[in-house]
């Protein structure tokens, strides 16, 4: 979209219906005049949060004097106002809180605007000490005129937040737009932002981010201050007028800028400095700059940076500063980047929202108790809905819901949806059933429900959500959706379930928790956004291989494999953090299926290895598979300290690890000899050992010309998420 001027940039206009179950401040007397004071209005609502609980603000302006404050533990709160039509003034004291919440997890905030005046120091404070919070979503939230930050999580003993998402926020005149600063502030993704008139937009002192398709304009100090522990990535992000677009540092945390366009930055010292762990930067471009000095710099001599089809004109070289041996350029590969300016945004002012709504338990009677089979009434509600279309909801408030008999959804233009976390579907039918069946979606949403995820309670369901084929154009989105799979260890066991999917039939991923499994699903385009927790499984003995499936942020811990690619099967994945698993990847195949290619970036693999079973802790066990199978960058971190490779079969395979830091660990090689194997641009990788006869080429930093001819196809691989990512989630008006 092109950009709005600052006086018009808002947020989006939500127009909800209201919900049955959605706690009202008006209820509590906040008038939202613009003149009452409605703090302490406002705060008798939020003393009454408790797990699943709503927080509703109608349209108005609130005048706030004083801190508001949700405290928990608490888990599944919304709160939810109107976009540009709610807002939260601070009228207090200076230096003062607005917002803030403590231990309060896989819960959403969407449509606020926090106004900070120029008096209150945070809009919207993280401040968790009464558990970890994780799995929180802001949408639609905008924070204009804070002394210190926008939005803040600050360090504390115990606990951080992780897992969370910033959905289509703006950040406008802020000291700093967006600040975490706890070792646990992982997996932070911001998409569709917007940074204006910041001191400094994105700051990361410890933790990880990835930002992508957001965009920066006229930052004082710097668009992103970046000292992570872990992996990180900007892609497809633009800065027009900012003083500088990216600080980086740190010695163990790969970075990936990918795509990135960069105009009219005023530092001598370059638009990008980096002083760390491998960067790759490519598809970029550097225009309008303050003189001839090269846009980027390298504050240290060995500091590694792959680079590609980057451009910077007006100035005398692209990259000054380091060694060179240390840069490795690739050559251009079969497609480009797909952003053309630096005035680019790709925040929304204008959204749909659900219209009509129809609620399980308001008009058909359901009881959401734990006991009462309510398969009859949630089954007419979403009939209702279907019936309706025009963007209607079969809405299922706060409440656990028993199934009998699987659930149906089909139809066009309408959602299914809950409260978020606790609104729960319950199987209670005849064993190995499926508790939901989505059968020829037609622009259909599956939204905020959990749907047989553990903490529903034990079931014997076998699939959660299944989606099968229809040889019909579907497009369907699931949305902040829990399955089956986090914490569990079984990946093959319940969760959302794809099968025989064909061409002009899209999954769009906004936000889903647990187990994900395709089979033969390679003709169809699959593309999620931001994922947590369990197994992806791909497999399928189809030769038709033409459509797409790629990840963006994609997290799993306690797993036996945070992925298992079978069949030769290809997928990309751009931001794929791993901790606490038993083991890393799968990849299996045969010769008699077409060759595939696996693209996997990533943020941390880390392992736990149980005592009693010391095979365990393998970052890749490779059977057969045939095709290539691009690695990095990533950190390869601490657990266990010799990071295993296993390999059998035929020949065929291909194995690129590239750009990534070895902390504390080293590389251990085992199975048959016909593995080829190159490393390029690696660090702390000084030593590979193995007891089986593997075939490598270890480039060390040298001779890499045959590694860098291959990896053109990772970029092309990453490139076309990048396309799809647009097209699905960003399409230019």
């Amino acid at each position: 979209m092109l950009l709005a001027e600052p006086a018009t940039l808002q947020l989006p206009r939500l127009d909800w219906e209201p919900r049955s179950d959605w706690q009202s401040v008006r209820d509590q007397g906040a008038k939202g005049d613009g003149k009452t004071d409605d703090t302490a209005a406002i705060q008798k609502v939020l003393d009454e949060v408790t797990n699943g609980t709503t927080v509703y603000f109608p349209p108005g302006k609130y005048r706030i004097t004083q801190k508001l404050s949700i405290t928990g533990p608490a888990i599944g709160v919304l709160v939810i106002g109107h976009g540009r039509d709610t807002t939260l003034v601070w009228d207090g004291a200076d230096e003062g809180v607005l917002f803030q919440d403590d231990g309060v997890s896989a819960s959403r905030y969407i449509g606020l605007t926090f106004e900070g005046g120029g008096k209150a120091a945070v809009g919207f404070n993280h401040y968790s000490t009464k558990r970890f919070e994780t799995e929180v979503l802001h949408r639609h939230l905008a924070f204009r005129n804070f002394t210190t930050a926008g939005l803040l999580a600050v360090k504390q003993d115990r606990y951080a937040l992780a897992e969370t998402t910033f959905d289509n926020c703006l950040f406008e005149n802020c000291a700093v737009g967006a600040s975490f600063t706890s070792f646990n502030d992982y997996n932070w993704t911001f998409d569709g932002c917007e940074f204006r008139d910041c001191g400094v937009g994105l700051d990361c002192h410890h933790g990880n981010f990835y930002a992508r398709n957001s965009h920066f304009q006229n930052s004082k100090v710097v668009d992103m201050r970046a000292l992570p522990e872990h992996g990180c990535s900007l892609r497809r992000c633009t800065s027009l007028g900012s003083q500088q677009f990216l600080f980086f540092q740190n010695s163990v945390s790969p970075f990936t800028i990918q795509d990135c366009h960069v105009s009219g930055w005023k530092n001598p010292q370059g638009a990008i400095q980096l002083d760390g762990a491998p960067v790759v930067l490519f598809d970029c471009s550097f225009v309008d700059p303050p003189s001839a000095a090269a846009p980027v710099q390298a504050m240290r001599q060995t500091q590694r940076i792959i680079a590609s089809e980057n451009t910077a004109p007006g100035c005398d070289e692209l990259i000054r500063g380091g060694n060179p041996q240390f840069r490795y350029v690739l050559p251009a590969g079969k497609s480009k980047g797909s952003l053309a300016s630096a005035e680019r945004s790709f925040f929304r002012t204008t959204v749909a929202v659900p219209g009509k709504v129809f609620d399980a338990r308001r008009d058909f009677h359901a009881q959401a108790d734990g006991r009462t089979d309510d398969t009859a009434a949630v089954q007419a509600c979403i009939d209702a809905a279907r019936a309706h279309g025009k963007g209607a909801i079969a809405y299922l408030p706060t409440g656990v819901y028993v199934i009998k008999e699987t659930l149906r959804i089909t139809g066009q233009d309408y959602y299914v949806g809950g409260s978020g976390f606790l609104s729960k579907l319950f199987w209670k039918g005849a064993e190995g059933g499926v508790l939901v069946e989505v059968e020829k979606p037609d622009h259909l949403t599956l939204q905020a429900l959990a749907i047989g995820n553990h903490d529903v309670g034990k079931m014997n369901n076998g699939i959660d959500v299944l989606q099968q084929g229809s040889g019909k154009a579907t497009h369907v989105t699931y949305d902040h959706v829990f399955a089956y799979g986090m914490y569990q260890r079984q990946p093959f066991v319940k969760g959302m379930q794809f099968r025989n999917l064909g061409p002009n039939e899209v999954v769009k991923i906004d936000g889903v928790q647990g187990n994900l499994r395709f089979e033969n699903c390679a003709q169809a385009t699959i593309l999620a956004g931001t994922s947590f927790e369990g197994s992806v499984v791909v497999e399928g003995a189809g030769k038709n291989r033409d459509g797409f499936l790629g990840f963006l942020t994609r997290l799993s811990t306690q797993t036996t494999h945070g992925l298992y690619v079978r069949d030769n099967h290809s997928v990309v994945m751009s931001d794929f953090y791993i901790e606490q698993a038993n083991n890393g990847f799968v990849f299996q195949g045969s010769s008699e299926l077409p060759p595939g290619q696996v693209t996997l970036q990533g943020g941390k693999l880390d392992f736990t290895v149980p005592k009693d079973k010391p095979k365990e802790g393998t970052a890749m066990t490779i059977d057969d598979y045939q095709g290539q199978i691009f690695f990095g960058p990533n950190q390869f971190y601490v657990n266990p300290p010799n990071v295993r490779i296993t390999y059998k079969g035929q020949g065929g395979a291909e194995l690129t690890v590239w750009a990534s830091l070895f902390y504390k660990t080293s590389l251990d090689l085992q199975g048959d000899k016909s593995l080829l194997i190159r490393l390029i641009g690696n660090e702390g990788v000084d030593n590979v050992t193995g007891e089986g006869e593997v075939t490598y080429l270890y480039s060390a930093d040298k001779d890499a010309e045959a590694a860098a001819e291959k990896l053109t196809a990772a970029l092309d691989h990453l490139r076309e998420l990048g396309r799809w990512d647009l097209q699905l989630n960003h399409p230019q008006e």
